[in-house]
């Protein structure tokens, strides 16, 4: 190779190498977070209520305030890619959110926890949002992808739920690196009676001073999966004879609509 093409190419490495630095010292916001979970087990609502939520010294979060999956598309600097999504940010909280699938698969991580102890390094506070009910959880995301329908094809629910299980290892395998905030979709966020109580846990752990109250009181109503399933009978028999028939017995019987 030329010695002009070295030349250019260690110029050009060495220009990338300085991005990369400099964008570890750019200005952070005061309150950094990491939102860690599968989709569909909260996150939503979490960003909801931390956006209704006044910090007494910062006052309101504007409507714009979002949190966004910046791993979900691979990134050869993914510590950068968030920095400087950070340092861009005009607010005094910033979260992003991030699933074991980004890292792992994405990212192709072989230990994972290793980056979440180097966000957690970096001052970036961890939620962990998990989801208990792994039936509803999986058609949630199934439903998602086709809202019209309410026939689940059965073969695909069991790939789901397959697929959720071993995110749920992988995740408990991440966060157990690291200090974090565990919010449990159907304990702390599925019923608007609690949601108070779990805006004041998001801020003491993001150190937060909480100056209004969340208030929503709202009635559950029961609501049973084969109403949510045309094909219910079906779905439960191909589970019987899988590795989730427990999933059926354990699946809860409440949504709020």
């Amino acid at each position: 190779m030329p010695s002009y093409y070295s030349s250019w190419f260690a110029h050009q490495l060495q220009a990338l190498l300085n991005r990369s630095q400099s964008s570890l010292t750019m200005s952070q916001p005061s309150h950094c977070f990491v939102l860690f979970g599968a989709e569909f087990s909260g996150g939503r609502l979490m960003v909801d209520l931390l956006r209704r939520v006044v910090d007494a010294r910062y006052g309101l979060l504007p409507p714009t305030w979002a949190v966004e999956p910046l791993l979900a598309h691979r990134h050869f600097f993914p510590l950068q890619h968030i920095r400087r999504h950070g340092s861009a940010c005009p607010e005094y909280l910033f979260g992003f959110r991030l699933s074991a699938a980004d890292l792992m698969l994405t990212h192709g991580m072989g230990e994972p926890h290793r980056f979440m102890t180097l966000l957690y390094e970096r001052g970036y506070k961890v939620i962990h949002s998990q989801r208990r009910d792994l039936m509803r959880h999986a058609i949630a995301i199934l439903k998602s992808q086709n809202p019209s329908q309410r026939h689940i094809h059965p073969p695909a629910l069991i790939a789901t739920l397959k697929q959720l299980d071993e995110q749920r290892i992988a995740e408990a395998t991440i966060v157990a690196q690291v200090p974090h905030l565990t919010i449990t979709y159907e304990t702390d966020l599925l019923n608007p009676n609690v949601h108070n109580a779990t805006a004041q846990r998001l801020c003491r752990f993001l150190s937060l001073q909480q100056q209004q109250q969340v208030n929503c009181t709202m009635k559950l109503v029961h609501q049973s999966i084969p109403d949510l399933v045309a094909n219910y009978d079906d779905v439960c028999a191909a589970l019987e004879h899988s590795d989730y028939a427990y999933v059926l017995t354990e699946a809860s019987a409440k949504l709020v609509i």
